[in-house]
């Protein structure tokens, strides 16, 4: 049976009204909504939230990101796959179509090869905007992970940057990330960039790494930017 209600004009409350409704929001229901008018998205970043930041850990065709607060995981964004899907439906972020699905507060989200990298950064970048939040981690996973560095630059601003691969980062690779990141120590923050490669090492090698020596070490390589 078809609903006769009419659509609740919610845009036309007064703003104290309006921000008061919208602070009952779940953390996906405010992103969603910030996305459908500047209007929406102005009134949303105004609003005081307890969201800490994003953590956000991508594979060559994967990737999730999860919006933290004081009491855990508040929404969930991961890969639901590369084509589309029944009931599915768009954010336009920035000009971008991204085709989401969404389960409660957790969101599968169709990452298409060809523009993966424009689908991520808009979602990212929406997210950080509306909310006012950072990116405290990134974690890569090289393995098989061609383009990674077209990633880097456009998650500089993450407080963490970790590389989890099989085989150690080339001291090209961690100069690139250094130059193409705006990682800084702050008071009450460690800002660091991390090559981590599970492999089983010699002990010789282990021992080398327990002392702290850093960058020639082919089991854990790590500086502090």
């Amino acid at each position: 049976m078809t609903s006769t209600s009419s659509p609740f004009p919610l845009l036309r409350l007064p703003y104290l009204a309006l921000e008061e409704i919208l602070r009952s929001f779940y953390c996906g229901d405010l992103i969603e909504i910030s996305a459908c008018s500047k209007r929406f998205k102005r009134i949303v970043k105004s609003i005081k939230n307890e969201f800490t930041g994003i953590q956000i850990k991508i594979r060559s065709h994967y990737f999730t990101l999860l919006v933290v607060g004081k009491d855990g995981i508040e929404s969930a964004w991961r890969t639901l796959g590369i084509g589309s899907a029944v009931n599915a439906r768009y954010l336009v972020l920035g000009g971008t179509n991204i085709q989401i699905k969404r389960y409660g507060d957790y969101f599968g989200v169709y990452w298409p090869p060809q523009t993966r990298l424009l689908i991520l950064t808009s979602l990212v970048d929406h997210i950080v905007d509306s909310l006012q939040i950072p990116i405290t981690s990134v974690q890569f996973i090289t393995d098989g992970f061609e383009d990674i560095f077209d990633f880097v630059p456009h998650l500089q601003k993450s407080r963490n940057i970790w590389f989890d691969g099989s085989k150690p980062m080339s001291a090209g690779d961690r100069d690139f990330v250094r130059n193409n990141t705006l990682l800084k120590i702050e008071k009450g923050m460690t800002a660091t960039v991390v090559s981590v490669v599970r492999a089983t090492v010699e002990l010789s090698k282990w021992k080398d790494w327990k002392r702290g020596k850093k960058f020639n070490v082919p089991c854990n390589t790590s500086c502090n930017i």
